[in-house]
């Protein structure tokens, strides 16, 4: 569900000019109330609404904005995005400076608009399989919220590579409708604790790659290759030439001694215990934000 928000003014727009479109912001206490702590971690605490964001923008930010929406809606194109998207594809379009348009342009037009639809009741049987989820609070040394994997638990033969993929798409997505998480970035950690073959197909690394790089209104600012086994340089032969050079040189293969070196100085705390090194719960983690995420999703 959506709400009108009356837009600040700006040179472009005279005040009342245009509505957006904006998200109905989360009623927090209730949330709390209904759901319990647990579920809570992954409320927006302090996040400011999309009509503060909107008018917090420049002027040469705000004309990217406006570029992208009135360029996709004029046309007939079989979706429109709901306005908070917009935003989001012009902080992350792809390469060194946002609010590109024309970079953000390319990034819009091929997405896939199944993926606004994704939800956690929809992805409720990939999340329970704890493969890949986000642990709240858990950030790099940079500040920026990390997302976890452990692709030891993927299965090509089991899992079709369109279930993980809409599983990443989802995490991530969830992640920057964080304005600091959007403006700023993610980080990804994959623990590659008893990984072997069988957890590998080349489509779906290919498929993963691409996603990270871009294909989602997404900027990942770092990623870590936690443990991986001995053989692993012939994996990375395989995914080298999937990654572009600026995003290879944030791939940092490292044993799990030297996380401290990445992560913030309380990661142990936010860290999945499926880590040795990890104190928090892995199972109520994810089941917290199923619950978190469905009650949130229902009351669109």
């Amino acid at each position: 569900m959506t709400v009108s928000a009356t837009t600040a003014p700006t040179a472009s727009h005279p005040e009342g000019a245009i509505k957006e479109q904006a998200p109905k912001p989360a009623n927090l206490e209730e949330i709390k109330e209904i759901l319990g702590d647990g579920p809570y971690r992954f409320a927006p605490v302090g996040e400011r609404s999309f009509s503060v964001q909107l008018a917090s923008l420049t002027t040469e930010e705000r004309a990217c904005y406006d570029e992208l929406k009135t360029r996709w809606e004029k046309k007939d194109r079989g979706h429109v995005f709901p306005d908070d998207m917009y935003l989001r594809f012009a902080r992350c379009s792809p390469g060194s400076k946002k609010f590109n348009s024309k970079a953000a342009w390319k990034v819009m037009k091929n997405f896939d608009p199944r993926y606004l639809e994704l939800t956690a009741a929809s992805l409720e049987k990939q999340l329970l399989t704890k493969t890949l989820f986000i642990p709240p609070g858990l950030k790099s040394s940079e500040g920026h919220s990390v997302f976890y994997m452990r692709p030891s638990r993927y299965f090509p033969k089991e899992t079709t590579t369109q279930e993980i993929i809409d599983n990443l798409v989802y995490a991530m997505q969830v992640m920057v409708e964080g304005e600091k998480s959007c403006t700023e970035g993610i980080g990804f950690l994959a623990n590659m604790a008893e990984w072997d073959f069988s957890n590998f197909s080349v489509n779906y690394c290919y498929q993963f790659m691409m996603m990270l790089q871009g294909r989602v209104p997404v900027r990942v600012r770092l990623f870590l290759i936690v443990n991986p086994p001995s053989w692993f340089g012939k994996i990375w032969k395989i995914m080298r030439p999937m990654l572009s050079d600026d995003f290879a040189k944030k791939v940092h293969m490292i044993k799990s001694d030297e996380l401290a070196t990445h992560m913030a100085d309380d990661f142990k705390t936010y860290l999945p215990d499926d880590m040795e090194e990890g104190k928090a719960p892995t199972q109520a983690m994810v089941s917290d934000f199923i619950a978190y995420r469905k009650h949130v999703e229902m009351s669109k």
